[in-house]
């Protein structure tokens, strides 16, 4: 399968917190800074399968986003699909598009669990698709996607998906605030200027 469920998580009180591709390490709540620890007994219950201790990547974007628009943003077309990463020849990566040269390398058997706190905000579906753009948009081809056949989450819903699996963030119907939570597994090779740090793992010499 391309996404599986991995369980159900209850997001904590909505602050406005943003982190990007933070390392951390699975399983261990302690090991998010302090600015980070409301969601550090989410992280103490969900690790990719068999990762539990490993380094990981953690995304939390808490926003407030308006009623027709969605919290990733749309390009240029009606809709957004796109997946974790893109096929360029040899190159499997993060996207080169996404942020300065060079850019992050991925193994084709990194995984990602994913969770948003509002339902029918984020649609998957159960295929892989390597054929994508340069920053893994999908969005000129939507009509291969039809909604029908995709998976709408609901809030709170933990799934696991693979680097190509297509997912499309679904505009709100109403204004408010929206908690988007990630976390990468093994497999990413390389960091960009824009991940955000964790020092405390830093001065704890877990990072290098």
């Amino acid at each position: 399968m391309s996404f599986q469920e991995r369980g159900r998580m209850a997001f904590p009180e909505y602050t406005g917190a943003r982190c990007y591709m933070m390392p951390f390490i699975q399983g261990r709540g302690d090991s998010l800074p302090e600015a980070f620890a409301s969601y550090r007994e989410v992280v103490d219950r969900f690790a990719l399968p068999d990762q539990e201790g490993e380094l990981g990547l953690i995304t939390i974007d808490e926003s407030f986003v308006e009623a027709g628009r969605s919290q990733r943003g749309y390009g240029a077309g009606d809709r957004t699909i796109h997946t974790e990463a893109c096929l360029s020849g040899e190159n499997l990566s993060w996207g080169p598009t996404w942020g300065p040269s060079p850019f992050v390398r991925l193994e084709r058997s990194t995984r990602a669990l994913i969770a948003n706190s509002l339902p029918d905000t984020c649609m998957v579906w159960d295929v892989d698709v390597e054929d994508t753009t340069r920053d893994g948009d999908l969005s000129a081809r939507a009509d291969q996607f039809p909604r029908e056949a995709g998976r709408m989450m609901d809030a709170g819903e933990v799934i696991e998906i693979g680097i190509f699996t297509p997912h499309e963030p679904i505009r709100q119907r109403h204004s408010g605030p929206r908690q988007f939570f990630r976390i990468v597994g093994h497999g990413v090779h390389g960091r960009e200027d824009y991940f955000t740090r964790n020092e405390y793992l830093e001065r704890m010499g877990f990072l290098h």
